[in-house]
Order: structure tokens, then sequence, then C-alpha cells
């Protein structure tokens, strides 16, 4: 059986959440591999889930759930994950679209701080 690790108060969201998803993944006796079977994902993604450097998709979400069993316990916590990890300044856009809209107003060869001499 998986031990539990403490929870270390000073981890992020995906952090919490890619330490529960190795726990249960451990917990159910299932490899990487055995747990992306039948999906469209990568070991190696869902590594840096349970590492916390990418953010689960709602569909490997759900497969997750299905698999593991955990009654949709991933698939709702995908949107608690997607807020913490773009804040409320995003208001859903991601930083590089962002960019490019600003880049849209600024237009072709023009910078923000004019012309240059």
């Amino acid at each position: 059986m998986a031990t539990r690790k403490e929870i270390d108060g000073s981890a992020g969201v995906p952090q919490f959440y890619g330490n529960e998803l190795r726990f249960k993944r451990e917990e159910a006796g299932l490899t990487l591999e055995k747990l992306v079977d039948g999906s469209f994902f990568g070991i190696t993604y869902l590594s840096e889930i349970e590492h916390g450097h990418r953010r689960m998709p709602v569909e490997l979400a759900q497969h997750v759930d299905r698999v593991l069993k955990t009654d949709g316990f991933f698939q709702r916590r995908c949107e608690d994950v997607r807020k913490k990890t773009y804040g409320r300044r995003s208001k859903g856009l991601t930083p590089r679209s962002s960019l490019r809209s600003r880049r849209r107003r600024l237009g072709p060869g023009v910078s923000a701080s004019g012309p240059e001499r």
C-alpha cells in the first residue's frame, strides 16, 4: 500500500494535485504506463503532471478518474488548477495569447517605446 506523504503547505495547487494523483496511482498498484494506457497522453506528460509542472487536461482527468475509480475527483479539480495557474489577471487568456493581441494593437514594426533614433 502506498504511503501518503505529509502535505507541504508551501506547495502550489498543481503540486498538491500531482501528489494526490501519484498517491492514488501507487495505491492502485499502477505504473505510469498502465495508467495512461488507453488515453492519447504519454508517460512523460503524466509524470510532469505528478511533479506539478503541467496541468491535467479534462480528457486525461476523465480517463484517470475512470481507471482509478475516483468518482470524478480529478475532473472536478481541473478548474481549480487552471484558476490557480493563470489567476484573475488573465480572464481566460493564456499569457501568450495576450501578447499576440497586444502586438496586433500596436501594429507591425511599431514598438511601445516609439521609433528608434
